[in-house]
């Protein structure tokens, strides 16, 4: 299947909510058509591979500088963090580093969260990123505790 015969069935749809009544449905399908928009000739599984290429690319807000996350502090701080483990007096120690450092700005601070929770690429503040690495950090040490009491009751 194509792109253009993907958008002639939702213009096909767009028509019958219009017909329906139903407004709102029919503006937000067209609304939607919007993203098809030069992409006819594609087809629909190249059309989505480059959507979601374009989606996963980091956005860069007007007026700001992209500055690079400094690959040194991220590497640096995504091992100690790693090295702690579920220590509790280990993690505090680096994640009070972390917080204090002034080389760690909001690109750090993303990438480390980024590769310490192996989630999200990018949080509204710095304050966000490093509040993600503690609540991982929390999941982590009690999903351990739980597996220490099971393995502790299964022994029996």
């Amino acid at each position: 299947m194509n792109v253009k015969q993907l958008r002639e069935a939702l213009e096909e749809a767009a028509g019958i909510f219009a017909a329906a009544g139903a407004n709102k449905q029919n503006d937000e399908i067209q609304a939607f058509l919007e993203i098809f928009r030069g992409h006819d000739g594609e087809t629909v599984t190249d059309f989505l591979a480059g959507l979601r290429k374009r989606l996963s690319e980091p956005e860069v807000a007007a007026g700001k500088t992209g500055r690079k996350a400094d690959d040194l502090i991220v590497g640096r701080y995504v091992q100690r963090l790693r090295k702690a483990g579920t220590d509790k007096i280990a993690f505090d120690s680096v994640f009070a580093d972390l917080s204090e450092d002034r080389a760690v700005g909001k690109e750090e601070a993303d990438a480390i969260a980024h590769q310490y929770t192996e989630g999200r690429a990018q949080w509204r503040k710095r304050g966000d990123a490093l509040r993600e690495i503690k609540t991982r950090f929390s999941e982590r040490a009690y999903q351990a505790v739980k597996m220490m009491r099971v393995d502790k009751a299964s022994r029996w």
